[in-house]
């Protein structure tokens, strides 16, 4: 059973566009080793988002992992990641906005500061610009791959 209180939301308007996602992870500290953990699941939340499952979504999936990723390597210290499950709306989700909002929800969580996130920011606010659904974010290169 997914926690609500787990939830974190990034929605914004930018140049006409909507950007949005939800993120439901439980991050803790740990002593070892960075983990992500993928326990997708299943996410019931209204009728117009995707409820996402432990088969597909695979570049989605991809996009928030390489976010968490991301978030995690500018830590000193070491983190688990449980992705229980995320929400988005076909037209206004994507990878790259996924991992975003992932990297949101691990920098509110742990007060981590990353010094370039505004151009994070910047790189993902382009990645609906061209209308290709299944580009894979690298956030440390601020470019795509495309997931054939």
């Amino acid at each position: 059973m997914i926690n609500p209180d787990l939830n974190f939301r990034w929605r914004t308007i930018k140049n006409g566009l909507l950007h949005f996602a939800i993120v439901n992870l439980h991050i803790e500290k740990n002593e070892t080793a960075n983990e992500i953990i993928e326990d997708y699941s299943g996410y019931k939340y209204s009728n117009d988002l995707m409820d996402v499952r432990h088969q597909g979504f695979n570049t989605w999936k991809t996009g928030l992992r390489n976010g968490l990723e991301f978030a995690l390597s500018h830590s000193s210290d070491f983190w688990t990641i449980r992705i229980n499950g995320f929400c988005a709306s076909y037209l206004d989700t994507n990878a790259t906005i996924l991992g975003y909002t992932g990297i949101l929800a691990f920098t509110k969580e742990t007060d981590i500061v990353i010094s370039n996130l505004q151009e994070v920011e910047s790189f993902v606010f382009r990645s609906l610009n061209d209308g290709i659904m299944n580009k894979i974010p690298n956030f440390n290169e601020l470019t795509f791959t495309i997931d054939v």
